[in-house]
């Protein structure tokens, strides 16, 4: 079943397909848990120098689909970057998840209720289809009981069998940011094209670096992009025990002993997602230029607490740094 998830993948893409020239730019913007504010700040430099005045598509993943939404609310006009900077900046830990003890996954129930404040409220979108920017958000299905491995690309243009612009937004989001163990896996209501199961965090299983609603939307319109920008937060070195005592479980430093660091395993997928990039896509992937901070400073996956000071420290380094071309990021940053 997980062949399922590069279905699309066995398609040419290759120039001669298409009978117009290539228009627009694609954004693709991978998760980021608690470092969204990193994605958002390389995004509004992006914006600022002028890349985000011809954008035709963007995907994203996990908080990836969270500036996703964001992104279309900012090219809409319903909100500005001082705004969204604003409802980050006020974001906590409790603003996310309520602790249950040491259990686990955490109640998410104050996520869901910020979600539908500033998703239905502020912007006004409801349905995925109130996006007024072609895009696709990718959830995961990881059913072992029924041997199901796939990720599903819902997007506000029918550009794939799942895509439905009537499904409910607050809840795709949901889906797509329930990182595995942490947080529960939600429900999407009303939903004809798609099995009948809960849905995690969008970027596992081939949607680390979600390019593939990318390819599924160029195939559906016959119609190429000009440019490419993959948006991701940098990796750090925090160890699994860190990260778990953030949320209220002390392993007394059990993962840190075993060697265990997701930092490690999401860095890893994040090289695995480009090369495929580049393997299935080799022309795209020649006009396609990656942005990642770099900077000394480290910041937990599941912190919520420090989202202004990310922020900042993301928005000086891009300010002096330019996205860098895909091949040129993966010569630097061999496994």
């Amino acid at each position: 079943m997980f062949a399922a998830s590069y279905k699309i993948y066995s398609q040419d893409f290759s120039t001669e397909q298409f009978k117009k020239p290539p228009q627009g730019t694609a954004i693709i913007i991978t998760g980021a848990a608690a470092r969204i504010p990193q994605e958002a700040a390389l995004l509004e430099e992006l914006y600022k120098k002028g890349q985000l005045n011809d954008v035709v598509f963007i995907a994203g993943a996990s908080s990836g689909a969270l500036n996703t939404v964001m992104l279309n609310g900012i090219l809409d006009k319903k909100i500005t970057w001082e705004e969204y900077k604003n409802l980050l900046f006020s974001i906590t830990n409790d603003s996310i998840f309520i602790r249950k003890g040491k259990k686990l996954p955490l109640d998410i129930s104050p996520l869901k209720h910020y979600l539908t404040n500033v998703v239905n409220n502020k912007l006004g979108y409801y349905k995925i289809g109130d996006l007024p920017v072609a895009s696709a958000i990718s959830i995961s299905d990881i059913n072992l009981l029924k041997l199901v491995r796939r990720n599903y690309r819902l997007s506000n243009i029918r550009m794939n069998e799942e895509s439905d612009p009537s499904l409910d937004l607050v809840q795709i989001l949901m889906a797509s940011t329930a990182f595995p163990i942490a947080f529960p896996k939600a429900k999407i209501t009303g939903a004809t094209t798609l099995p009948d199961d809960e849905f995690i965090d969008g970027g596992l299983v081939g949607d680390h670096v979600p390019f593939a609603g990318l390819l599924e939307f160029i195939d559906y319109r016959k119609q190429d992009v000009e440019k490419v920008f993959i948006v991701s937060r940098k990796s750090d070195r925090p160890e699994l025990s860190e990260e778990l005592l953030s949320v209220g479980i002390n392993d007394k430093g059990l993962f840190d002993k075993l060697g265990i660091s997701l930092d490690d395993f999401l860095k890893s997928a994040f090289l695995k997602g480009l090369k495929k990039f580049k393997e299935n896509a080799p022309e795209l992937a020649e006009k396609t230029y990656v942005y990642v901070p770099e900077f000394e400073r480290s910041f937990l996956l599941l912190n919520f607490d420090n989202l202004k000071d990310q922020y900042d420290f993301t928005g000086k380094w891009a300010k002096n740094n330019e996205p860098v071309p895909l091949s040129v990021y993966l010569e630097n940053n061999k496994e």
